[in-house]
């Protein structure tokens, strides 16, 4: 029988031992949870001094993501890096790669998901799968307590907590706990690792196992005396226990030191157990406190938003807009607005917003929610009072004569305000548009306000409507995209700072980059953990994928064959290149760009370009993935063999593009001609001077090469412009310096498929 606390922790699950302790020969695993150990297939890892391994820790800490070398200056230096810092990083990064090199006499068999530690113009970036991170472990095991907690399976939710917990050594990234990159995120894993144990601590009294609770509660209210949830979980333990008098006691000290320090008094929660006490009401503190894990630290580790709608972020000042007539309703006046712009801008969180505001003032809401379907005859539109029935005197009839029993007129003798609100008008039928227009006739001094949100593009059987709208004097509001400082703000607002808590700044860029600042794909990224919504381990979101595959089937195949063609091109739209690809007239492509932009799966540019005006780009990065992510590869390689060979013969191609097609295309290029394009390539980066990239090129059209001695001397003279070291072949070394040549190869970004 092992100690209290070993009973209350549990000990560490037999495949978490596997895993980490003794793991399966190939695996390798990153455990930061403590000091920082590495499992290779050779068993642990040799790190070397602590610099190094707080070099290591940064890297780790980007999941994935590039980091400069001017930033790991800055990092490793604590914003006072030496003379020498550029130099230290570089050998810390050789050795760190000798570290990881993988030892062939470890296991038989290849070695799978070796990590590698690649250098691109962006930087550094440790590659390391989600799987071989003990935080990836952690939190995933803590996410599944939490759902079983959520489902009644107590037992489950238990083990699932213990094993989270037992994943711990120590402190989190403790070889740099001093560094400003790795106080965010430890502060965020010991969030939730304290989430985790309030809730294994609610688990074991659902179980009846009251000491063990009562030992995880008193560690937890020990190192932390100020956290009210600990608090709680404790006194209903010790009341659970027999010990009431003991609980009021402590709930003294508790509101005393919250006094004293804060002063200020216990939170409704803690109140409530009191209270439950006080009455001695068992079933209240045997009921398992389910919201103790649902705290901000679990919405950062899974990569799950709070309520939808909670704030409308980048919207302040339409809101106040529409509140602004809202107020006016109030007062007895009469206002219309529309609220338009593109698909997934927001419209219907705007009016939701609107809806809650209307309900918090009393007045009555009114929805009408249409579908495509509804637009096609198949159903009629999804009509919802939301504060109750409208009141029955005083009405329009039906000036449709449809029968459907709910008329869209407004009271306009009633006291109460009333918000109408309108939602995606351009699929509404004719009729619905003509109860509409009869509406909106009303006196101007009946106390409501109709706002309906229309798609940007309109529908032509909205024109009258909207003309009518506009004779009343109507307030427009048209939704642009968020902003990066929006997406900041809605990364804060969703508990999500200490995710991006080394860079916001760099992380709210990055998707908004990704999203082009349209609210609905930024909902859809932020739903995911963080460390897959950009960058190399990108997931695309499932509705994204839907929303822009049901877009993407309403063209015709002409047309969805020239945007899978653009979708693998790039980001740029450039019309020759694409009807060169696609043999077909630029006429036919431009005609396919136009049916793409009215569905919205391309925009029109704004900016002038040097090809003229007209030019066509896609709205975001994301849209772009989401088309390219239904082609299978053999197309794809396909695709991009012919992009090479167009661009290729195109003087005014960028050579560096030309050569990434010639790599993605495969066997479908050759040798030769790779390595022409890969030498192309590197002479633009010369010249931009991008030492590193040109590195990367010279040597790929070196390794490629197998023509004379005396071009091959050309080309190692070129490389050698670049300081890069030639790439070898495997096991060319027979003088014992195998590990230190292989930090010398350049590897290439993107790799022949």
């Amino acid at each position: 029988m092992g100690s209290v606390r070993e009973q209350a922790f549990g000990s560490r699950p037999p495949e978490y031992e596997t895993a980490l302790d003794a793991p399966a020969p190939g695996r390798w695993l990153f455990d930061v949870l403590g000091p920082l150990r590495v499992h290779g297939p050779a068993g642990s890892v040799a790190l070397g001094p602590p610099q190094r391994r707080v070099l290591l820790l940064r890297l780790l800490a980007e999941h994935c993501r590039p980091v400069s070398v001017d930033r790991l200056c800055e990092d490793l230096w604590d914003g006072r890096p030496p003379s020498a810092a550029r130099s230290c990083v570089h050998a810390h990064i050789s050795r760190i790669r000798s570290a990881l090199a993988a030892d062939p006499g470890a296991c038989d068999g290849v070695l799978a998901h070796t990590p590698a530690l690649t250098h691109t113009s962006a930087g550094y970036t440790l590659h390391v799968e989600r799987e071989q991170r003990d935080t990836a472990l952690f939190e995933g095991t803590a996410q599944r307590a939490k759902a079983l907690a959520a489902e009644g399976n107590w037992t489950r939710a238990r083990t699932e907590a213990e094993g989270a917990l037992a994943l711990w050594r120590g402190r989190p990234y403790s070889d740099a706990e001093e560094r400003s990159f790795a106080r965010g995120e430890a502060r965020r894993l010991s969030e939730l690792r304290w989430a985790t144990q309030e809730l294994l601590a609610g688990l074991l009294l659902e179980e009846g196992a009251v000491i063990r609770s009562i030992a995880v509660a008193e560690e937890m209210v020990a190192r932390d005396p100020l956290r009210e949830v600990s608090w709680a979980v404790l006194l209903r333990g010790l009341y659970l226990a027999g010990r009431p008098a003991e609980a009021l006691r402590r709930f003294e000290t508790v509101r005393r030191l919250l006094a004293e320090d804060l002063g200020t008094e216990p939170g409704p929660a803690l109140r409530q157990v009191h209270m439950a006490i006080l009455r001695h009401d068992t079933g209240a503190l045997r009921a398992t406190e389910r919201r103790s894990a649902d705290v901000t630290a679990v919405a950062g580790a899974t990569g799950r938003m709070r309520s939808p709608g909670a704030r409308a972020v980048g919207r302040e000042a339409e809101l106040s807009r529409l509140t602004g007539l809202l107020s006016a309703a109030h007062n007895g006046i009469t206002r219309w607005a529309v609220v338009s712009g593109a698909a997934g801008m927001g419209k219907t969180r705007l009016l939701e917003a609107l809806a809650r505001e209307a309900e918090q003032r009393g007045s009555v809401v009114h929805w009408v929610r249409h579908t495509k379907r509804q637009a096609a005859g198949g159903s009629a539109p999804d009509r919802t009072t939301v504060t109750g029935p409208l009141p029955a005197r005083g009405t329009h009839e039906n000036p449709s004569g449809s029968g459907s029993g709910d008329s869209p007129a407004i009271v306009l003798g009633s006291s109460a305000p009333v918000l109408r609100l309108v939602d995606d008008l351009h699929h509404a039928t004719a009729a619905e548009m003509d109860e509409l227009a009869a509406w909106s006739a009303q006196p101007r001094d009946a106390p409501s306000l109709l706002v309906c949100a229309v798609d940007r593009f309109g529908a032509p059987g909205a024109a009258e409507l909207l003309a009518a709208l506009d004779h009343r004097g109507a307030e427009h509001l048209e939704l642009q995209p968020l902003t990066a400082e929006d997406v900041r703000d809605l990364l804060r607002s969703n508990a999500d700072a200490d995710a991006a808590a080394g860079h916001p700044a760099e992380e709210a860029a990055a998707l908004h980059h990704l999203t082009g600042g349209n609210p609905f794909l930024l909902t859809e990224l932020l739903r995911l953990p963080a460390a897959r919504r950009t960058g190399p381990h990108l997931s695309l979101p499932g509705a994204v994928r839907a929303a822009v595959r049901d877009r993407l089937h309403a063209l015709a195949p002409r047309a969805r064959r020239v945007l899978e063609t653009a979708a693998v091109a790039g980001e740029d739209l450039d019309v020759a290149v694409l009807a060169a690809t696609t043999s077909l007239p630029g006429s036919a492509v431009l005609a396919c760009l136009e049916a793409a932009a009215e569905s919205g799966l391309v925009v029109r540019s704004a900016d002038w370009t040097p090809r003229g005006p007209g030019t066509y780009r896609f709205p975001c990065e994301l849209v772009r993935q989401a088309l390219r992510a239904d082609l299978k590869a053999p197309r794809v390689r396909e695709v991009h063999a012919v992009l090479y060979r167009v661009l290729s013969g195109r003087p005014d191609s960028d050579a560096e593009a030309v050569a990434e097609h010639a790599v993605a295309a495969g066997p479908l290029v050759g040798d030769r001609e790779l390595s022409s394009a890969a030498l192309q390539a590197g002479y633009t980066c010369l010249d931009r001077c991008q030492v590193d990239r040109a590195g990367e090129w010279m040597a790929r059209a070196l390794a490629g090469h197998a023509g004379s001695q005396r071009l091959r001397a050309a080309l190692e003279a070129a490389l050698s412009r670049t300081g890069a070291a030639p790439q070898e072949p495997a096991g060319a070394d027979s003088g014992g310096n195998s590990a230190t040549a292989g930090n010398n190869v350049i590897r290439l970004p993107v790799r022949r498929a």
